[in-house]
């Protein structure tokens, strides 16, 4: 019980503090803003501190199945991080600036190609008459899906070169899937397969279509708001974040399906 609170307090406190970072450490953020990010950070970290401290499942799935939540948290932290330096950067604050600078025009020149999302959400959002808003935006997608792609390769790795979850004994399919209606036979096969190939459909969706709509949406968003450093990170971060959650949940469950059809020989 002790070591459980404890694990959870440390785990509330790691998410006060990367919701908290943009407000405390990007250039020109005013104190109403820092109040306000430190105020959100600490009801999601209540939000942690209340679902880990428990002994039983809530809303976070694949909880008691590491490192699923630890690679999700350790690529939001990282998309975080990356842009609130990259945005740092641009500023000139830091002594590593130029180098930051360096590797996000690298990140734009490898992954700026057609049909590639980091293209299509510079173009959508960063296109206009400020080609320092759409250089920042298109360095910035960049960095971000990079991180994304990373957590995607890490995960698969655990899933397939490491058998996740196989080797954990005390997995239980109801307790990680908590939001996971239950059901019997071949209907939960099919439904895990389901679900799982929603996710998927789901991720690669965003990616594309999130900067469409944003672009769309020109009678209420002004690009012109990303030269605020803090709706860019948050935008892009999201952005990249919530398309890479979606795979890595729909792969996790494709991975489920496919351990629960085996176990009955199908």
């Amino acid at each position: 019980m002790f070591a459980r609170l404890i694990g959870a307090l440390f785990r509330a406190a790691l998410v006060l503090i990367i919701i908290s970072a943009p407000a405390l450490l990007l250039p020109d953020t005013s104190i109403t803003s820092q109040e306000i990010a430190l105020l959100l950070g600490g009801l999601v970290a209540a939000f942690t501190l209340f679902e880990y401290a428990s002994t039983h499942p809530g809303l976070i799935d694949f909880r008691f199945a590491p490192p699923y939540n630890r690679i999700r948290f350790l690529a939001f932290s990282m998309q975080i991080l990356s842009l609130i330096f990259l945005c740092r950067a641009v500023e000139g604050h830091d002594s590593f600036s130029p180098d930051i600078l360096a590797l996000a025009d690298q990140m734009v020149a490898v992954l700026d190609v057609p049909l590639s999302p980091v293209r299509l959400a510079s173009e959508m959002i960063g296109a206009g008459e400020d080609p320092g808003l759409a250089s920042l935006v298109a360095r910035a997608a960049a960095l971000s899906f990079f991180v994304t792609f990373c957590s995607l390769v890490f995960f698969a790795a655990f899933l397939w070169l490491f058998r996740w979850p196989v080797g954990r004994r005390d997995f239980n399919l109801w307790v990680n899937l908590p939001t996971f209606e239950p059901g019997y036979g071949r209907d939960v096969e099919r439904r895990l397969r389901r679900d799982g190939l929603i996710n998927l459909l789901a991720g690669i969706t965003v990616l594309y279509l999130l900067p469409v709509l944003v672009s769309r949406t020109s009678g209420w968003f002004n690009p012109s708001v990303l030269n605020n450093y803090q709706p860019l990170v948050w935008g892009v971060t999201l952005w990249a974040f919530v398309a890479g959650s979606l795979v890595i949940r729909g792969a996790a469950i494709l991975k489920v399906g496919m351990l629960v059809r085996r176990s009955r020989g199908g």
